[in-house]
């Protein structure tokens, strides 16, 4: 191919030193040149697109503003371009549109998909449901339970008699009452434990029966324990006296107790063993009690216990057992524990109750003082069937009770009525129906389970108790520190001892003789007020292991992350670091429309239109090159100067051109 010469401009960057662009002159090799009939058309250079253009004084703030967008999509370009997320890096590196529109499409259907399952995904995690695991634990100390003991005959015939020998009229001016006035449909109600209770509250407690004739004999842990090792607790409607042992409560400091009665073995011989007398007594000649058939609960011998953990109100009549007199009854426990989250995954609360004293929370006492209240309400009275709290404590005397009637000790003013209504009464009756058909009260009352709770698996064994062998050994050693203070058992007592002095006579005069008649009726007397009378009760831990039913989260925010991982990966290949990736595209564009590297830019501007002006400016690089030049020699080029257009290391050819630049040829 050889070589000719055309003239061409000096503004253009392919002209030699000599003013000349060599053309090839071989038909296949034919100049570049776009011709109308005989007259060549000018070349136009479009190879610089990738700068940006220069910024004019007339318009910069235009030329700052394309210049920012096409940063702005050079940057989401190159981020798409080498993007983890597999769809984003299609769209951008296809060449066709129609395969950009493809992945545009399958990149818009994956997004939804992953929209609507992550909605799917929040909303389970926002309902926060829960499941229950159970799970032993071991080698760890067990708390021992509160045990709260009732004598299922409320009234002690003991202090009875004691009141009625001394003359005291208020309680037979109280039978007297109730024996000569018509209630109508509210007789049973007037003639219960209850009503006596709510009209003669000082009076209920002292017949009520005492810890000292109650509790005979006590050991806990193989040591000896007391009547004082017990609080007292008042049930106003069924039992009156009931009494508590590790109550959990210090009445003296009133206040709660913060060390836990633990144990570390188990075994009846570790537990609680107790002789329990039931304080019988003959009644009064020709008296009888009467008969409440709606009442399925008394009028039976024994004992109510109850188990509960420690500082608890107790709930004999709800939750409690019955214990036999004549026999031996092991009760056996195990220890549950309940554990339950709080909001949001639950409600649950660690609040205490505020009774008759501070209690910790259990749902049952909560809705019982909650039902208190709303009879308070509703009446403007109070119930001895319910817990009492603080504003209807009966020593207050602010709120009365319900069944209470003004000045019934004036017989004659209601002895001559044909009947008494008490509308204070049959108030109190239609609202407690009401509640205990109907649970919506229960929204209004804010009780919630305890977060920690602690209760007691039970199992009741019986054996008959005691042999009549070892009843007279068995009375010597229990009220060895306690008088007998009932005549039954002063009786019963009285005929096995005058027994086995006869026959320690007889056997001391190597006699043998054989029991008569009233012999055997006085050991059957004495065996059955024994067996009438007397109860053991030992109660103990069967085991250590304790079983724990735990609430944890059905769906945690590792189950959310992890699913929201599996579901952006399956839809859209979007890992973490693909969100991170996300995040510098963000930082990138809020620096740039902040403009914070405007200084930078403006410096790297100038540089690149002067690199620009010098590669289009012959001159100058010959002259820049030149290392001979001077300043006085700017306008002079000749052809003996040092540069070399085909020797200079980057080639223009391989520069991309300004697209407003022309050849003037």
């Amino acid at each position: 191919m050889s070589m000719a010469k055309v003239h061409c401009s000096c503004g253009t960057p392919m002209c030699s030193s000599n003013g000349y662009i060599p053309v090839a002159k071989d038909r296949k090799h034919k100049p570049h040149f776009k011709t109308r009939g005989n007259k060549p058309e000018p070349i136009r250079f479009g190879g610089f697109s990738k700068y940006n253009p220069p910024c004019h004084d007339s318009a910069v703030k235009k030329c700052k503003k394309k210049r920012k967008q096409a940063s702005a999509l050079k940057i989401m370009a190159e981020l798409g371009s080498e993007s983890n997320a597999h769809g984003l890096a299609k769209i951008v590196t296809s060449v066709t549109t129609k395969r950009k529109v493809l992945w545009s499409l399958l990149v818009i259907i994956g997004f939804t998909a992953a929209t609507l399952q992550l909605s799917f995904l929040v909303t389970k995690f926002l309902a926060y449901q829960v499941v229950e695991v159970s799970q032993m634990k071991e080698g760890m100390p067990v708390e021992f339970p509160a045990v709260t003991l009732c004598n299922i005959a409320t009234i002690s015939l003991t202090k009875v008699n004691e009141l009625i020998a001394r003359n005291n009229t208020d309680i037979m001016k109280w039978f007297t009452f109730i024996q000569n006035t018509n209630f109508g449909e509210q007789d049973e109600r007037m003639d219960s434990h209850q009503a006596f209770y709510e009209n003669m509250p000082d009076v209920a407690k002292y017949i009520g029966h005492s810890a000292e004739n109650f509790v005979v004999s006590c050991r806990f842990n193989t040591k000896e324990c007391s009547a004082s090792n017990f609080s007292i607790y008042f049930d106003g409607k069924n039992y009156f006296n009931c009494y508590t042992f590790n109550s959990g409560y210090d009445n003296k400091l009133n206040k709660p107790i913060k060390d836990k009665l633990l144990m570390h073995t188990t075994g009846p011989q570790n537990g609680l063993s107790l002789i329990i007398s039931l304080d019988n007594e003959n009644p009064p000649a020709g008296g009888y009690g009467l008969y409440d058939i709606k009442n399925h609960i008394a009028f039976s011998g024994g004992v109510r216990g109850q188990v509960h953990a420690p500082n608890t109100m107790p709930s004999p009549a709800d939750h409690g057992f019955d214990v036999a007199p004549g026999y031996s009854t092991s009760v056996g426990l195990k220890a549950i524990l309940h554990t339950r989250l709080p909001y949001p995954h639950g409600n649950c609360t660690n609040n205490m109750l505020q009774g008759d004293k501070l209690y910790r929370n259990t749902i049952f006492t909560c809705l019982q003082l909650c039902k208190q209240k709303i009879l308070v309400n509703w009446c403007g009275c109070k119930t001895a069937a319910l817990p009492m709290y603080r504003e209807t404590d009966p020593k207050k005397g602010n709120i009365p009770f319900c069944g209470a009637i003004k000045n019934w000790r004036n017989i004659d003013a209601y002895t001559n009525k044909s009947k008494v209504e008490i509308d204070t009464l049959q108030c109190a009756e239609r609202v407690l129906t009401n509640l205990n058909n109907d649970r919506s009260y229960e929204k209004n009352c804010n009780c919630f389970q305890p977060c920690d709770e602690t209760s007691y698996q039970k199992s009741l064994s019986l054996s008959y108790w005691p042999l009549e062998f070892y009843q007279l050994s068995a009375l010597k050693k229990f009220y060895k520190n306690h008088s007998m203070t009932t005549s039954l058992i002063r009786e019963a007592y009285d005929k096995l001892n005058n027994l086995q002095n006869r026959w320690d006579q007889y056997l001391g005069e190597n006699r043998h003789v054989e029991y008569n008649q009233s012999d055997l009726d006085d050991k059957i007397r004495a065996s059955t007020i024994i067996r009438q009378n007397l109860i053991r009760l030992n109660i103990y831990l069967e085991d250590l292991s304790v079983v724990e039913f735990k609430q944890m989260p059905a769906y945690g925010i590792t189950d959310l992350f992890a699913d929201i991982g599996g579901t952006l990966g399956l839809w859209m290949g979007i890992s973490v670091l693909t969100i991170m990736e996300l995040v510098e595209l963000i930082m990138s564009l809020i620096l740039l429309l902040f403009d914070s590297e405007e200084d930078q830019g403006e410096s790297n501007l100038e540089q690149e239109q002067a690199e620009r002006q010098s590669m289009l400016n012959p001159k100058n690089h010959s002259v820049m090159h030149d290392s001979n030049y001077s300043p006085n020699h700017h306008n002079t080029i000749t052809q003996d100067s040092k540069y070399n257009h085909f020797h200079y290391e980057r080639p223009v050819y391989n520069q991309p051109l300004d697209r407003h630049a022309e050849s003037p040829i």
